[in-house]
Parts: C-alpha cells; sequence; structure tokens
C-alpha cells in the first residue's frame, strides 16, 4: 500500500445539529429550526459515515447542548474538521439564500467554507450570499481545528421554508455539504 488518499479514510468529522431541546433556534410558520437542523445533520451523517468518515454528532436527538459543550465534544473528539448545521433568520421575508461563515483568520476554515458554499448553491439552487468570516461565534473560536456554520437556507422566507420542510431539499444540503467536505480533503492533502 503506498500513501494515496482514499476518500474518508480515518478523517474524523464533528457534526452540530444547531440549536436543540428548550432553544429551537430560528421559528417561522410552525417550522422549527432546531427540527431541520438535525434532520439535515442526520442525512450528513449517514453521506460521510457510508464514504467511510468517522462521524460524530453533538446532538443525536431534541436535547439542550450549550455552545461550550459542542466545542469540547469536537475538541475530545480530535476531530478533523467541525460543521455546525443551521438555517438562517430574517426580519424580512424576502431575504433568502446560503451562506456559509468560517473563524475570522482560520485559512483553512475559509477554503472549507468556501467549497462547501459552492457544492450547496450547485445542489440547493438558492441565492448564493458567499461565505463570511466571523468571530463571535462560540463553536467556531472554541473548536480547535477547521470549523464552519452552514446556513442553508432562511426559515423566515416562506418558498425557502416550504423547501426546508421537504425530505428531498435536506438530502441535497446535506450531499452539498458531504461533496464540499470531501472536496475539502482531496485539496488538501
Amino acid at each position: 500500500p503506498g500513501c494515496f488518499y482514499i476518500e474518508g479514510d480515518n478523517m474524523k468529522i464533528c457534526i452540530d445539529p444547531g440549536h436543540g431541546g428548550r432553544d429551537p433556534g430560528a421559528v417561522s410558520g410552525n417550522v422549527k429550526e432546531k427540527d431541520v437542523n438535525l434532520a439535515i445533520a442526520q442525512k450528513l451523517q449517514l453521506k460521510l459515515h457510508n464514504k467511510g468518515y468517522i462521524v460524530k454528532m453533538t446532538r443525536e436527538k431534541d436535547e439542550d447542548v450549550s455552545l461550550y459543550q459542542r466545542a469540547n465534544t469536537a475538541n475530545n473528539f480530535k476531530a478533523d474538521i467541525f460543521i455546525s448545521v443551521h438555517n438562517n433568520a430574517f426580519n424580512n421575508e424576502i431575504t433568502q439564500g446560503t451562506e456559509v461563515l468560517y473563524f475570522s483568520g482560520s485559512l483553512q476554515g475559509e477554503k472549507l467554507a468556501c467549497l462547501v458554499q459552492i457544492e450547496l448553491v450547485k445542489r440547493l439552487k438558492r441565492p448564493d450570499r458567499g461565505i463570511k468570516s466571523r468571530s463571535d461565534l462560540v463553536v467556531l473560536r472554541y473548536t480547535t481545528m477547521p470549523a464552519i456554520l452552514v446556513e442553508c437556507a432562511f426559515l423566515t422566507n416562506p418558498v425557502e421554508r416550504k423547501l426546508l420542510k421537504t425530505n428531498s431539499f435536506q438530502l441535497l444540503a446535506a450531499e452539498g455539504i458531504a461533496e464540499g467536505i470531501d472536496r475539502y480533503f482531496r485539496e488538501v492533502e
């Protein structure tokens, strides 16, 4: 056996389904962000597992997990990358699209964010809001590996909310994130 990259080869990924328990995240039209986040994260977990990645979730069900616990889970797991799955909200319902956040100054985080954003937009066919650096988010700031926070779509936009409730759109989101991760590991070598 030579030294070549095999998809998923022992790479460890921590998936963080945002919110949960007493924290519903954004709520719009009877849809709670915490539920959509978990549904997408579970589909992503399965896709990554099937590709040979070692995957750990910060929560497996609807439960309270603090932001610091989420970062600690990833750090203790010694994850190679951290993916927090979210959906956006804004006080103007016409606002829509996909964006990915990364920790300011993290070049690997920025690269991961960029690749995931490209693959997500390609599949979800929602407006491309680009990638954004943030230094104030606990899960990006306190994780020790390249970390991103994915905002798949806007729950406050009626069109995107309707899409987010469907199994097919959730699967496309999981596929986009998984393909972005694959590209990251292929290109990081």
